[in-house]
């Protein structure tokens, strides 16, 4: 899901098995020249993939590679199951991430060549549902600008990770998200965008997106081990477990349900049948002499589409851009199709040289590595037996490098730490839920003279930085991106009561403000009622009535001031920035004034009339 990069590791022991050699499952006993080629270039590569485990601590992982049609290796590494032991077979379930992106375009291609729907369709009119936060972008975006990640919008992955929200409701909060950009001529990678075109894809056919890939594309592949989520695939016998890298080791990854995103990272698989689905990229669309997709409609997916900004990755590659569901780019001179895939606890790679006739898919079970991206490229440079780069050697320099910058990272960060002061409420004023209408609620909780906060059922422990800024020291479940270390901000009102709460939760987008709920008391009907009646100021009468469980302030010959609880008997007044109404009680519990708040500290009395 999250596109990978070379991160920092900690090095620990780890178990391995024996390599596992399986043999092409369809039984070619007679291959091409240039495979029996191959075939030979490739002894030796099970010692330098097994050597490699150990120094990425890497529990299990499958490589497949097919060469001019035919699959000339696939081999199973390590463990599937580090507790019990378990090796990874040829059968062993992973989770592909983001490479799940091809499925559904493929999927997707065969419908334009029926004529149920064109790429430059507009989003809007197959999705009505489907907004921005800018009306103007939201009508013009076609299935294109989505597929290509051309839409303004940052990932915003945290709205919907283990939020439990349906594919429905995830799609309607798209319009209280923040843009990034003015241009749609950018790339800002996007999962929600998949959703959306898996939803509009129902909408075409009225059927299910799973359905729909399983049809057009698993069911004449026979990729029988293939499918849609986490609870189908705990089901088989043979299913890796995810592990993720810590100080003190390899450590067990909750699985996550990544069914509401399914459509653009939510499937799993094994080597035997990803196998397959290389193979019939490899051939255009063609499979057993039979073309699922158009050759014309095949080569718009693999085509660039739009430049990924960014300076290049590696020494060979030269520019990047994205097609339909891949990046498209350069290796040693040829064309590369590919794309990566992470998912808690697994990391994918599926990478093709289209003008070669090679491809390649690799499958592991520990968080954001990269790992596959690197023994793939080794792959192919001994199967075109060119110069080798040793590309896993220089990713484990990477790796060091990444740690180096981190801990002088956080040194600068402590250097800029504000020692000494204090919190500018006592701790359980800080308490509450804050909501925003795209994220959800993140509460604030006090346990034992601490904040914690919990938000998509993950509790994260708080601890004070500077003034209202406090830093989230760790958190209770490993999650595939950590939340740890961020800088929470609470922002008081004008009153000087905590109103918001900050988080950056997307790097591309301002921090994500979440405004204060409050108390359900504030909106007991008895309560509202107690300040209902006739208040005079000066020559003029305000009426202040319930209705529907709402005050409303009427002044003669005004239109009606909606008043909203923010806090105990004090009211602000919607669309007024800075006006608010202040309820002053006796020793009675009677109104004994209302104050009328304006802004520059203007205060104007009402007294309530008595009858």
């Amino acid at each position: 899901m999250f596109r990978s990069g070379i991160f920092f590791l900690c090095l620990c022991s780890v178990v391995l098995v024996p390599v596992r050699e399986v043999k092409a499952f369809w039984g070619a006993e007679k291959i091409s020249p240039k495979a029996e080629r191959a075939k030979k270039v490739l002894e030796g590569f099970d010692e330098e993939v097994e050597a490699s485990l150990r120094e990425y601590q890497i529990p299990g992982a499958v490589v497949g590679i097919v060469v001019d049609g035919y699959v000339v290796y696939t081999k199973a590494f390590g463990l599937r199951d580090r507790e019990k032991k378990l090796p990874v077979t040829a059968e062993t379930l992973f989770f592909i991430g983001s490479c799940t992106k091809a499925f559904t375009t493929f999927a997707l291609g065969c419908l334009v060549d029926e004529g149920l729907v064109n790429w430059d369709d507009r989003m809007v009119d197959w999705l009505p549902d489907f907004r921005l936060s800018n009306q103007y972008v939201s009508q013009m975006l076609t299935i294109r600008d989505l597929l290509t990640h051309q839409t303004r919008l940052p990932r915003h992955d945290f709205m919907w990770y283990n939020s439990g929200l349906s594919r429905e409701e995830v799609v309607h909060r798209l319009r209280y998200l923040n843009l990034a950009s003015d241009s749609c001529d950018h790339f800002h990678y996007n999962n929600l965008m998949y959703l959306a075109v898996g939803m509009a894809m129902e909408k075409i056919t009225n059927k299910r997106w799973e359905d729909i890939v399983s049809q057009r594309i698993l069911t004449p592949l026979r990729m029988t081990h293939t499918g849609f989520s986490a609870d189908e695939m705990r089901k088989s016998s043979d299913y890796a477990l995810p592990y993720i890298e810590k100080e003190d080791g390899l450590k067990r990854m909750p699985f996550r349900d990544y069914s509401v995103i399914a459509p653009g990272g939510g499937m799993y698989s094994n080597v035997n049948d990803m196998c397959r689905w290389v193979q019939l990229n490899l051939k255009h669309g063609e499979w057993q002499q039979k073309s699922l997709i158009s050759f014309a409609t095949f080569k718009e997916l693999q085509a660039p589409q739009v430049v990924v900004s960014g300076y290049p990755e590696t020494k060979e590659e030269q520019v990047r851009a994205y097609g339909l569901g891949w990046y498209v780019q350069s290796y040693l001179g040829s064309l590369n199709v590919m794309h990566d895939g992470t998912f808690d606890g697994y990391m994918a790679f599926v990478s093709l040289l289209p003008q070669k006739d090679i491809g390649i898919v690799v499958l592991c079970n520990k968080n954001l590595t990269a790992w596959p991206r690197l023994v793939t490229m080794d792959a192919f440079d001994r199967i075109m037996e060119m110069p080798r780069n040793g590309w896993l050697k220089e990713g484990l320099l990477g790796l060091a490098k990444n740690k180096e910058m981190a801990q002088e990272s956080q040194k600068k960060e402590a250097m800029n730490r504000k020692k000494g002061t204090m919190p500018s409420h006592p701790l359980d004023e800080y308490v509450g839920d804050y909501e925003h209408p795209g994220y959800g609620c993140m509460s604030i909780v006090n346990v034992d003279g601490a904040l914690k906060g919990v938000y998509h059922q993950i509790t994260f422990p708080l601890e004070h930085w500077h003034y209202d800024v406090f830093n989230i020291c760790d958190q209770s479940e490993e999650t595939m991106v950590s939340a740890k270390n961020l800088k929470v901000t609470f922002r008081n009102n004008l009153n000087g009561d905590i109103g918001e709460l900050l988080v950056p939760l997307d790097v591309k987008s301002p921090d994500i403000v979440f405004v204060r709920k409050q108390s359900d008391s504030l909106s007991n009907t008895a309560y509202l009622r107690s300040f209902a009646g006739i208040y005079e100021i000066y020559s003029y009468t305000v009426e202040i009535v319930l209705r529907n469980q709402t005050l409303y302030a009427i002044i003669p010959g005004q239109p009606m001031y909606e008043l909203i609880p923010i806090g105990k008997n004090e009211f602000s007044i919607k669309s007024f920035a800075g006006f608010s109404v202040r309820f002053v009680i006796d020793a009675n519990n009677l109104v004994e004034e209302a104050l009328l708040i304006q802004p520059y500290g203007i205060v104007y009395t009402a007294k309530p009339k008595r009858s």
